[in-house]
């Protein structure tokens, strides 16, 4: 009964999987997986690689990676990036490799709007011989031992990021343009789409003191057909080193998705580590014990004044 309850799960999530790409208690640390104007922003070259577990103990739960990399081209005219992602729900699988260019209009001394084009190859697969699957009928072909279906698909997408000194920034962005077709039954004339989804940030950095800035960040994330998910959080940082916050995800069935805590830490100029865990508010909080992310940074130059600071403003 259990191994049939996965097998359900995993069904069911292919179609939740179409509307909702995964979300990141870390989005502010990684935005450019979802906006490709931010690549070239940081001021230096940067690698960021992130893990999430969600809704652990909850057997075929979610569970992602991401490896990025951005750098500033032409003077910090401009900006190259690229990343690879990796999502798994119970026994499917999909990968997504990008890369990225932006452009740096400068409207002001302060003032700066990137904008930002990605090109995006994509990856499906479902393996039915995995040993979790249980076959209900020996008839049905789709779960012979050892078949994995597959399908590859490509997209486009744009965004912008708007940036007042080193103390507020605003975000769009469609990373996904259109739907494609990632169903696995030929027969079938009805097949399961990639909905495009439409993202919109922001984010401000605020002294309180001369060691201390509040950070607050808002994230919304919008599919047609679907909730508006909104990611709202609430950081301290202490002498441009150490960041603690918190967040609330909305969503879920009416108290919320989750509340989420999380911690960066600028162990050196170059490299930073960050830790978050997610309490989660619906009903299957009965059945996992949350969701955790681990995300470590490393950037290349340390310069004096080419850094940025350990989130995504300029450091003077």
């Amino acid at each position: 009964m259990k191994k049939l309850s996965t097998l359900v799960f995993v069904l069911l999530s292919l179609s939740v999987w179409a509307q909702q790409e995964p979300h990141y208690t870390h989005f502010m640390y990684n935005q450019q997986l979802y906006n490709p104007a931010y690549v070239g922003s940081r001021n230096t070259p940067s690698f960021t690689a992130l893990h999430r577990s969600q809704w652990i103990g909850f057997e075929g739960a979610p569970m992602s990676q991401v490896l990025s990399f951005q750098t500033p081209i032409m003077n910090q005219r401009a900006g190259v990036g690229g990343s690879i992602s990796r999502y798994a729900i119970g026994v499917s699988y999909a990968w997504f490799g990008s890369a990225a260019y932006s452009y740096n209009l400068r409207l002001t001394e302060d003032l700066s709007l990137r904008l930002g084009l990605q090109a995006t190859l994509e990856y499906f697969g479902i393996h039915f011989g995995d040993k979790r699957v249980v076959t209900v009928s020996q008839f049905d072909n789709s779960l012979n031992d050892n078949r994995f279906d597959d399908e590859y698909a490509a997209n486009v997408g744009v965004g912008g990021y708007l940036t007042y000194k080193d103390m507020f920034y605003i975000g769009a962005s469609a990373p996904q343009l259109y739907p494609n077709d990632v169903g696995l039954n030929d027969l079938s004339r009805v097949t399961a789409k990639i909905a495009p989804h439409r993202y919109y940030s922001m984010g401000a950095a605020i002294p309180v003191s001369d060691k201390v800035e509040l950070m607050p960040n808002f994230l919304v994330k919008w599919v047609s057909n679907s909730p508006i998910d909104l990611d709202v959080n609430l950081s301290v940082r202490y002498m441009q080193k150490l960041t603690a916050g918190v967040s609330y995800r909305a969503g879920g069935d009416g108290n919320g998705d989750s509340v989420d805590g999380l911690v960066f830490f600028q162990v050196t100029p170059k490299f930073g580590v960050g830790i978050g865990y997610d309490y989660t508010l619906s009903k299957i909080r009965e059945f996992q014990s949350g969701s955790a992310e681990v995300l470590l940074r490393y950037d290349l130059r340390t310069d004096e004044g080419d850094l940025e600071n350990p989130r995504y403003f300029k450091k003077k």
